[in-house]
């Protein structure tokens, strides 16, 4: 299960799958840590030797030695320092580049099925990029923080318990105020996050129907409403940096105010009890690397917390698109009847179920029109039988076996889609067409092109050899629409998914293409998502989809 938005762990288990990039930069900050500690404890140590001779009147010659160790020890904090940032940039370019492949893959697998455009670029730029932060400071704090405060103690009970007892007392306060601090940077993070999400998928959406909006005048409301996005996304994000701010200052007086009182209850000693002076600087040179750690956790948790958000968001999307593995390896079989048995699927962010409870039976050879309003799940339906979405509840069954049974490739080879906004590629016709089935004839491709009423290709200067845009650059609606419609057909499959194949086409074109869905009656299973009424007039059987739910209409 994915790690609900509102519990995000310091290191979500999930990076550690990615394999050694995060467990190897772990262990390495791990060690690091520890070794970081031991010289911190030993700079405090020296220092604190030096002073006390010094005010001893103890000669250079005689702190010759102990000056050499400091200077030894600097050099060392400063080359594990570098390590530790090394280790740390390394580790997170194979994590982002390892995310941001599992992300592409688990996209391509579902075809881009029940994904938004906008917030996936969002994902995969800004925030895979936030894990810098969170690999090169967050990280390898939350090891110092372990360590660097237990081994000070230790060394602290024996130079003087007492002090040792009142930062023990007082060192909690550092990670409850840091907990109760870091609720609040979370919840700014997630609301900063959504922001960020909607104001990317907004602008991805009103570039695509910049064209549209201009024709009807209404680019004036998209720039409006783009306006608001941003809006909201600065007063997130100045919410956050006010957060962080406040946090650093009650955590900073909180460890002020505790150094404070070691330093007192030192001096009184001193004064007092005639504690030596060696330990006694120890000890207060001492307590405040204590605190440090955890204080500078504290200020990276919310550099870092966009890094932790954006990484579960990835791995929650990347788990949600993932395939199911399938339990066997069964080939599809090659005229198979379909069965939905009580599906229900509701995708993320939509209150109600976009399936609720559809039944269907479909025997191999039906032509079988779907038709409904605009949004009540039509194309959904396509895809949960194409296995690109998968119901909460219920089961898509193959000749009675579950389809998570099945080789997927197996399955995709007996289905041939067309969506309802087609993707071509940059390339020409003919291979446009050919992408289904690579040793296709061109006779065949001809074929195929006029069955999908494409006759407008022989008009172009070079025929099917003419060469497309980027997304059918150059094309109409109507015309990429018929292009990916002979793809389909010319693919052979003994099943066709068909989401509304005579959208933007005339009356004539319409029953041409429709012509030739009757002819595939009986040697294949045609089912159609459709507006148009001359789709149902030829069906053998219509059903409407409505908030939901299946309801037979009629039969031929």
């Amino acid at each position: 299960m994915s790690a609900p938005p509102d519990r995000r762990r310091a290191l979500d288990r999930r990076l550690l799958r990615l394999g050694r990039p995060v467990a190897g930069f772990v262990a390495l900050a791990t060690a690091l840590g520890i070794a970081g500690a031991a010289a911190t404890v030993a700079t405090a140590v020296l220092l604190g030797f030096l002073l006390a001779a010094g005010f001893g009147g103890a000669t250079v010659a005689e702190m010759r030695p102990a000056l050499v160790g400091l200077l030894a020890v600097f050099g060392l904090r400063a080359a594990l320092a570098w390590a530790v940032e090394s280790a740390a940039f390394r580790s997170a370019a194979a994590v982002k580049t390892e995310l941001r492949r599992s992300l592409a893959l688990s996209v391509l697998s579902r075809h881009g099925a029940g994904a938004d455009p906008g917030r996936l670029s969002a994902a995969a730029g800004a925030g895979i990029e936030a894990l810098d932060p969170y690999f090169s400071r967050y990280l390898p704090q939350v090891v110092l923080a372990a360590v660097v405060p237990v081994m000070v103690l230790v060394v602290m009970a024996v130079l003087d318990p007492w002090s040792a007892v009142i930062i023990a007392a007082t060192l909690p306060l550092i990670p409850i105020f840091a907990v109760l601090v870091g609720e609040a940077t979370r919840q700014r993070v997630r609301r900063r996050w959504e922001a960020f999400a909607s104001l990317s998928s907004g602008f991805l959406e009103s570039l695509r129907a910049l064209p549209t909006l201009k024709v009807f005048g209404r680019s004036g409301d998209a720039v409006a409403r783009f306006r608001r996005l941003a809006e909201a996304h600065r007063r997130e994000t100045m919410g956050t940096l006010r957060v962080a701010f406040l946090s650093a200052l009650v955590l900073e007086l909180a460890a002020t105010i505790s150094v404070a009182v070691v330093a007192v209850a030192v001096g009184l000693r001193v004064l007092g009890t005639g504690m030596e002076l060696q330990p006694a600087l120890t000890v207060l040179i001492l307590a405040p690397e204590a605190y440090a750690p955890l204080r500078r956790l504290a200020a990276e948790f919310h550099t870092a917390a966009e890094g932790v958000e954006a990484a579960g968001r990835i791995l929650d999307e990347i788990e949600r698109m993932a395939p199911p593995a399938p339990s066997g390896i069964l080939e599809a079989p090659h005229r198979p009847a379909l069965t939905l048995e009580a599906v229900r699927l509701t995708h993320p962010g939509a209150g109600a179920p976009t399936l609720d409870g559809v039944d269907l039976h479909i025997p191999f050879g039906e032509y079988l029109a779907v038709v409904g309003p605009t949004g009540t799940g039509k194309s959904t339906l396509l895809e949960v039988l194409l296995g690109l979405d998968r119901p909460g509840s219920g089961a898509v069954r193959i000749d009675g076996v579950p389809l998570d049974e099945y080789d997927r490739e197996s399955w995709w080879q007996r289905v041939a889609w067309l969506p309802q906004r087609p993707h071509l590629l940059a390339a020409a016709i003919d291979e446009n067409v050919r992408f289904g089935r690579p040793d296709a004839t061109d006779d065949e491709v001809a074929a195929a092109l006029r069955a999908a009423g494409a006759s407008f290709v022989w008009d172009l200067p070079r025929g099917i050899g003419s060469p497309l845009g980027e997304g059918g650059g150059g094309l109409s609606a109507g015309e990429r629409s018929r292009i990916a419609l002979a793809r389909a057909l010319l693919r052979g499959a003994p099943i066709l998914l068909l989401d509304e194949p005579t959208a933007h086409l005339d009356p004539v074109t319409e029953m041409r293409i429709l012509d030739t869905l009757d002819r595939l009656r009986g040697s294949h299973t045609v089912l159609v998502a459709s507006h148009r009424g001359a789709v149902a007039a030829r069906a053998d059987r219509v059903l409407r989809l409505q908030n939901g739910c299946l309801a037979p209409e009629r039969h031929r």
